[in-house]
């Protein structure tokens, strides 16, 4: 079965209780961001106006790069027991943290783009994501306390979140075109940050 009718078929859909809260955090987020005095800082946290295209895909490389080396260091340092391990591990993790919180930051400017289907799934993304980031605080905390081993054990689990997460962000880009500048296929030479074109109809699912 392909994964994304998997994702279709999973989600709940309209008129659900996903749906409604949704809409609910969207119309919130979309009050935010587009108040007069908040709209210089979100051209600029969205990022088209500055490299092009939406920023969130590039900054999320950061912590799930960051946390993927504390996965690494974690196992290293429990197999050793090199405490060398276990603090290029720690550091890690705390800029995996800092580099999260950037992205939610730009992942939350995009979420008034989003509709239907896609926002819908784009509210799951981002639960998914917040619980890992507790999760990772809670492990940064643990550490601290001197109890690594159900430290390692949380941060692990926040990695499974992580890489679900990842693949609906996909889902979400690829296929929902969420941040996609569609009128550059009928205009190639329209600015990074001219997005008045109506979209492309090119996912049945987008209007589900």
């Amino acid at each position: 079965m392909d994964f994304t009718v998997l994702i279709d078929r999973t989600l709940p859909g309209p008129g659900s209780a996903l749906d409604r809260a949704s809409r609910a955090v969207q119309a919130a987020v979309a009050k935010v961001t587009e108040a007069p005095a908040a709209r210089p800082v979100v051209r600029v946290l969205h990022g088209n106006e500055v490299v092009g295209h939406p920023a969130h895909p590039a900054i999320v490389a950061l912590p799930i790069g960051a946390w993927s080396l504390t996965a690494w260091h974690d196992a290293r340092g429990a197999v050793t027991g090199n405490t060398r391990h276990d603090q290029v591990a720690d550091a890690a993790l705390r800029f995996g943290i800092a580099g999260a919180v950037v992205a939610v930051v730009t992942g939350l400017v995009q979420y008034p783009d989003t509709r239907d289907a896609a926002r819908r799934e784009t509210a799951v993304h981002s639960a998914l994501n917040t619980i890992a980031l507790g999760m990772y605080l809670t492990s940064a905390a643990m550490r601290s306390r001197g109890k690594r081993a159900p430290g390692r054990m949380i941060a692990l689990g926040a990695m499974a979140l992580v890489g679900s997460s990842g693949v609906l962000g996909g889902d979400i880009s690829y296929r929902h075109g969420v941040g996609v500048r569609p009128q550059v296929l009928r205009d190639p030479d329209l600015p990074a940050s001219d997005t008045s074109a109506e979209p492309l109809e090119t996912s049945e699912a987008r209007h589900s």
